[in-house]
Formats: structure tokens, C-alpha cells, sequence
């Protein structure tokens, strides 16, 4: 017998299923949001907390965003809190730095600065990703689900790519295979969508760039980010629990109705269960009831790459002037864009109670075989602080604390650390914590952006990840909660007029 009953249980910890429980929450449902906490949004370096991820976001003004932040009240929360930040990018190559905002003519005399010889073919490539990534407005702001589920909807999809360049056109002809330009984009698409350098599309790098030059947006860190979609599941009719660990799935009559948990050892039933973690770990956890379907998911996404992450708290005099909040480094442009050698830095709000403690995340992207060996990252750290030293000269002057949730190894205090209560002594290792994938994907990608398929095979059951639209990255997870929500229960203002639109539509 069931202890308790949802209509939807979300169960994972990804971004995409938070989102989704608390729009189903707002439709009215009865859902209990668990795993939230199996990776812990912050850990302690020493006496120090850091937060393992920046808090970004999309551009709030973009409909595929827009439409979430409206229906959950939160628009003017996250337009209050979470201000543009400006420039939106920069890039620093090894011997030019050019930054991006919103203005066409501040980029120019950007490209005119850095590429005196070659602006005007540079410019015209730019214009180029920006038409490339408008043509997907439409198609990511409808109510479309996508990745698309049915014969209607993948239909309506290859109209769009119809729409676009071929799959193997290249948008940054006629540049160099090692110019500098060429590798920044590529770079920015790879640390900011969940595709492996292998994978990454042209279709990826334009929606990334176009992404990231209308705006960055930014909140203290990740868990302030999820704060804002907890806080609203709790305001509705959502429960939240701690310490859920689902151990089997409960069947009735051939049916899936609930989740054997621990500790309590009850039963949860529900009317649909959205997983929000990979399709492997659906597959380890469903054993021999996981159907084929499943199964060929799981095997055609598979992780290529690991992001390492460095966490940083430096005094503001670490910061050079002129330094932006989000920047993209590339070493040598002629090279992988793994390692050292393409990075990025994101730069956070110091809290209000810590004004002199700026919250830093520098990541970078290493390969699967490398990610299984502490030791190695231990050296890719070393090597990504000597390069970080080469963008902000007087950073390690200037340093708290540096630690990474990734490679076990000890947080390091720096000198303006001394003067703080509590950091001194040894410290201990910090616990490593696997790091996110990026990921290589076998299967039909929907316009080269999508991965998997909402349905899983289950009837109730959905796949609610990262691995739906890995391709737009952030963005991507708002269009996949959107989307798994509106195939459970529609938006208010969408009920009782979808069918009459359609007959209409017939006639």
C-alpha cells in the first residue's frame, strides 16, 4: 500500500526536473520533488563555503525563458536580482582580447582594434551566427515539445531545418582552421553547451555565441539559481524532501505506480515520474524492467569529456581593470580546446555580508580516460592556475582560498587568507564529487542541438535531463522542462482552446 500519493514525483538533481516540478507544481499537480540533494550545491574549503557552479542565466527577455519566469511570477524577482552584466563576453587569445555586449557598433571597433587587417571579413561571419541562431526563436518559444515526440511535431521541426544552413556547412568561412577567432567560438560553444568538442555542431557554436553576446545574467551561484524554483514548488501545492533514496520501482497490474524509498522503506506512489539524471543511471535503476527503447538510449549517450572546476574567493585587487564577468581563454588557438588550453572564468557578486570575497569558477573540459585518475587532475589543476596567472597577473596576491568539489585534494589558502578567522592549519582533502559530462551522442540529434527523447519506454515515465537539448546548454534546460511539463499537464492559458484551434485549423 502506498504511503503517500503524487501526481508527479521528479526525482534527480538536474536543473531541467527542478524546473519542471515547480511549473507542474503552479498547474495545480501534487508533486514531491526528491534527489534534489545528491550532490550538494555548495562544499566547505577549510572555513571557507564555496559554491561548486556559477549562477547564470539565459537572457530573461528570450521567450524560451521568458514564458517560465512569467507563468511562475518571477520576472521582475530575476530581473531585480539577477541585472545584465556588461560586457557580456570577452575573449582573450594570446595576443589580442576583444569583448561582446548587445551593441553592434561596440563590437565593431572591438574587431577594428584587435583585427585591424581583418574586421570586415570577421564581421560579416559574426552577422552570419546571429541570423543562423534568430531562425531558432521561433521554433525553441513555441509550444512545440522538443526534442519533438510525434509525426506533427517532427514535422514542424524539419520546416525550421529546412530554414538553416546544412549540417556540414561551415559559418565561420572563410577563417583559418587555427585562427584565433575561429577557436574562441568554438571554445564558448564547448564550455557552454553539453556537447563534447567532437560533437559540437555549427548550429551549437551559433546559438552559443548569439546566447552569450545578448547578455549575461548572473545570481551569487547555482544554489540561488535552484532557490528560485524550490522557494515557488513550496509556495504551490509541491513537497520537497531531503534524503530520498528510491530503491526499486513498485508495479500493479503490469503498470509502473510508485517508488520504493529509503529510509522510511515506503512506498510513493504516483502518476508519472520524471527522472532527472542521465538515461544510464534510469537504466541501472530499472534493471531487467528496462525496456529496449531505454536501453538504445542509454548506449547512444555516452560522456566524451568531463568540466573540471576550480573554485575560487579572491579580494577585488585580483580582478585586472577592465576584466568582464564571463571570459573565455584560449592558450594556443592551433590546439584541442581541452585542458589548459580553453578555459573559462566566470566572475560572481561578492556577497553582501563579504564584500571583499569574490566568488570565482574557472572550468575547462577533460577527457573521459583523464577524468578517471585523481592524479592527472591534480596536474590539470596546477596547470590551470599557472595559466590563470598569465589573465589576472596578481590574482595569487590577492587569493583566499582556491579548491576544486573534483580531484580530493586539499584546499590552498592564499596570502589574504591570513587575516581571516579560522584559516590556518592543514587542511583536510575536499571529498571529490563526479564531475558533469559532456557529452558524445550516437542518436538522431534534432537540428545537431537535441539528444534524448522525453519518453523512456515507461508509459509514466520521462526522461527530464541535460541529455534532452544538450546543444543550447542552459537555454536548453528551460526549453526541456517547458516541454516534459507541457506533456503532463498544459499551461493554464492553453486549456480548452487547443482542440477548438485545431478543428479550425482542419476546416
Amino acid at each position: 500500500m502506498d504511503t503517500n500519493y503524487f501526481d508527479v514525483v521528479v526525482y534527480g538533481s538536474e536543473l531541467t526536473g527542478i524546473i519542471a516540478a515547480s511549473l507542474l507544481g503552479r498547474r495545480g499537480l501534487r508533486v514531491l520533488l526528491c534527489g534534489h540533494d545528491v550532490v550538494p550545491p555548495t562544499f566547505a574549503a577549510g572555513p571557507y563555503t564555496l559554491a561548486r557552479e556559477p549562477g547564470t542565466l539565459p537572457p530573461p527577455d528570450s521567450e524560451p525563458v521568458a514564458r517560465i519566469l512569467r507563468e511562475l511570477g518571477h520576472s521582475q524577482i530575476v530581473r531585480r536580482r539577477a541585472p545584465q552584466v556588461q560586457p557580456s563576453l570577452q575573449f582573450v587569445f594570446p595576443h589580442q582580447r576583444i569583448e561582446f555586449s548587445s551593441s553592434a557598433d561596440a563590437v565593431m571597433a572591438e574587431l577594428v582594434r584587435e583585427f585591424p587587417e581583418e574586421h570586415a571579413t570577421i564581421e560579416p561571419i559574426l552577422a552570419r551566427l546571429r541570423a543562423t541562431s534568430a531562425i531558432l526563436d521561433p521554433l525553441l518559444g513555441s509550444d512545440m515539445t522538443l526534442p519533438p515526440q510525434g509525426f506533427w511535431e517532427r514535422r514542424d521541426v524539419s520546416r525550421v531545418q529546412a530554414q538553416l544552413p546544412q549540417p556540414d556547412a561551415d559559418l565561420l568561412a572563410p577563417l583559418a582552421a587555427g585562427h584565433p577567432m575561429r577557436a574562441g567560438i568554438a571554445a564558448l560553444g564547448t564550455l557552454t553547451s553539453g556537447f563534447a568538442p567532437s560533437d559540437l555542431g555549427s548550429l551549437v557554436q551559433a546559438r552559443a555565441y548569439d546566447v552569450a553576446r545578448r547578455g549575461f545574467h548572473r545570481l551569487s551561484s547555482e544554489a540561488d539559481v535552484r532557490s528560485l524554483f524550490f522557494d515557488k514548488l513550496s509556495t504551490f501545492s509541491g513537497e520537497i524532501r531531503d534524503g530520498v533514496v528510491p530503491t526499486e520501482f513498485v508495479w500493479r497490474r503490469g503498470n509502473l505506480s510508485g517508488l520504493r524509498v529509503r529510509p522510511r522503506n515506503e512506498t510513493i506512489g504516483f502518476g508519472a515520474l520524471l527522472w532527472a539524471g542521465s538515461a544510464s543511471s534510469l537504466v541501472t535503476f530499472a534493471g531487467s524492467e528496462a525496456p529496449r527503447r531505454l536501453r538504445e538510449i542509454a548506449s547512444s549517450i555516452r560522456p566524451a569529456c568531463y568540466r573540471y572546476t576550480l573554485c575560487l574567493l579572491v579580494r577585488p585587487d585580483a580582478l585586472p581593470e577592465g576584466m568582464g564577468a564571463r571570459v573565455i581563454v584560449v592558450k594556443d588557438p592551433a590546439k584541442p580546446n581541452l585542458e589548459e588550453n580553453a578555459f573559462s572564468i566566470t566572475v560572481g557578486p561578492p556577497p553582501a555580508r563579504q564584500p571583499n570575497h569574490i566568488p570565482m569558477w574557472v572550468e575547462c573540459l577533460v577527457g573521459a580516460s583523464a577524468s578517471e585518475s585523481l592524479g592527472y587532475l591534480s596536474v590539470v589543476r596546477a596547470r590551470l592556475r599557472e595559466e590563470l596567472e598569465r589573465v589576472m597577473p596578481f590574482y595569487d596576491r590577492h587569493l583566499v582560498v582556491v579548491a576544486s568539489p573534483h580531484d580530493g585534494l586539499p584546499p590552498e589558502l592564499g596570502p589574504a587568507a591570513k587575516s581571516d578567522d579560522g584559516a590556518h592549519g592543514r587542511l583536510p582533502g575536499v571529498p571529490p564529487t563526479p564531475m558533469p559530462p559532456s557529452l558524445s551522442c550516437d542518436i538522431q540529434r534534432m537540428l545537431g542541438l537535441g539528444g534524448a527523447p522525453h519518453g523512456t519506454g515507461l508509459k509514466n515515465v520521462y526522461l527530464t535531463s541535460n541529455e534532452n537539448l544538450p546543444g543550447l546548454g542552459r537555454e536548453g534546460q528551460f526549453v526541456s522542462a517547458w516541454s516534459v511539463s507541457r506533456l503532463i499537464a498544459e499551461p493554464t492559458h492553453h486549456r480548452g482552446g487547443r482542440k477548438r484551434e485545431i478543428l479550425i485549423e482542419e476546416v
